[in-house]
């Protein structure tokens, strides 16, 4: 059976550390996306407009709101602005259209996803995981997994929750039907990186999309950038090079091609 799985990467929040995703990326002969507010609400360093400038001459890059501000928290008025002004800074920053969005912690309703489409985006991304099959709406565009081992931390600790939202998201989201074979993949035995390689296995075999995103601060916080280096070379190992795209690329590639 031919291999037609597509790979895709993206990568939140604008940290100066995507400029060494980036590097890896580059390494291993894989294009990507990076979704970036101007400043950050919580704190959390952005990279700053020259390095965007840099970064958006071989990647595409994102609207992630002005502040990476969580939408839903917001009144109408200042959502709305966050969305309008946040691509239009970004684009005077890179000095070329910006056609991506992401919702900031994954969170929109029909009326934001509304806004993102009058702004005049092209798609936007959320943070659906399990997905191998891209849904007919480009304003909520799903992914596979995100490149964080959910299992390394203590179960009671903040971090070690995070696998436990996963499981309620699968099971919440009344799509299971679209997501449970990869979700089974995922439950299955081995750390983390042997489940990330069988989920990539299983879409190499049975086609669509792999979609990983991650944020590149929380490389820092395990033995993330090994790791994601190896999980690189092994998906160059099984992706044609034609078949590694950006997030728009991906929308592009279905539109033109319908798989």
């Amino acid at each position: 059976m031919e291999n037609r799985a597509i790979f895709t990467t993206s990568w939140d929040d604008g940290h100066p550390l995507d400029a060494r995703v980036a590097e890896l990326l580059s390494r291993h002969g894989f294009r990507g996306t990076f979704y970036m507010p101007l400043s950050n609400r919580e704190g959390l360093p952005v990279m700053p407009p020259g390095e965007m400038r840099r970064l958006g001459q071989e990647f595409e890059i994102g609207s992630h709101t002005l502040d990476h501000c969580p939408l839903k928290t917001v009144d109408a008025a200042e959502a709305r602005r966050q969305i309008v002004e946040g691509k239009a800074q970004l684009e005077q920053i890179l000095e070329h259209r910006v056609s991506g969005f992401c919702y900031p912690w994954g969170q929109y309703t029909l009326k934001l996803r509304r806004m993102v489409i009058d702004a005049g985006f092209d798609y936007a991304r959320t943070t659906v995981d399990f997905y191998r099959t891209l849904p007919a709406d480009p304003f909520r565009m799903p992914t596979t997994l995100q490149f964080y081992p959910h299992d390394h931390f203590p179960a009671r600790s903040v971090l070690g929750k995070a696998r436990s939202v996963l499981v309620r998201n699968f099971t919440g989201r009344g799509e299971w039907r679209r997501t449970r074979d990869l979700f089974s993949v995922f439950q299955g035995q081995g750390d983390f990186m042997s489940r990330l390689q069988a989920m990539l296995d299983h879409v190499c075999l049975h086609g669509g999309v792999f979609h990983l995103w991650g944020h590149s601060r929380e490389l820092e916080a395990f033995d993330g950038w090994r790791q994601l280096d190896g999980f690189l070379r092994y998906a160059a190992a099984h992706i044609a090079a034609e078949r590694r795209l950006s997030n728009h690329e991906v929308l592009q590639h279905r539109a033109a091609n319908g798989d």
